[in-house]
């Protein structure tokens, strides 16, 4: 029983979460050092939706690979989703002070400069260096 504890402890699960018209495509994949949100955030419910991505940093913070990197690429986030990208950003921030190299790239359309600028606000308000990357449009 204690070993199995421990296998799950050690373990975390990676998520795959498609995208839909009003939520991101998410992929956090610990092993492959993958983390990635891309898309509209806009659910109904935010706190549900991004609850199992929240737990997710929680427990990745507790064993964190020595490098992450947050790619971010959000065509449009409403307000109600801005608490939980607080909340995640914070564990990104937290990582980062107990020395982790820790770096958030925040993607934007090049026809969009309020997401550009949403991405400058949080750059102001974490101590994680942020990466600012324009995206032509299609």
């Amino acid at each position: 029983m204690e070993n199995e504890n421990l296998l799950n402890n050690n373990s975390l699960p990676a998520i795959n979460i498609p995208e839909s018209f009003d939520t991101p495509k998410v992929t956090l994949d610990k092993e492959q050092g993958i983390f990635k949100i891309a898309g509209n955030s806009y659910p109904e419910d935010p706190v549900s939706f991004y609850k199992p991505i929240h737990e997710w940093f929680t427990k990745y913070a507790m064993r964190a690979n020595d490098e992450t990197v947050l790619e971010v690429y959000f065509k449009y986030f409403s307000t109600s989703s801005t608490q939980i990208f607080f909340d995640i950003f914070r564990i990104l921030e937290d990582l980062k002070r107990d020395g982790k190299t820790v770096m958030i790239r925040w993607f934007y359309d090049a026809e969009n400069e309020e997401i550009k600028e949403n991405g400058e606000n949080y750059s102001t308000l974490f101590y994680v260096p942020f990466e600012f990357v324009e995206v032509k449009s299609e």
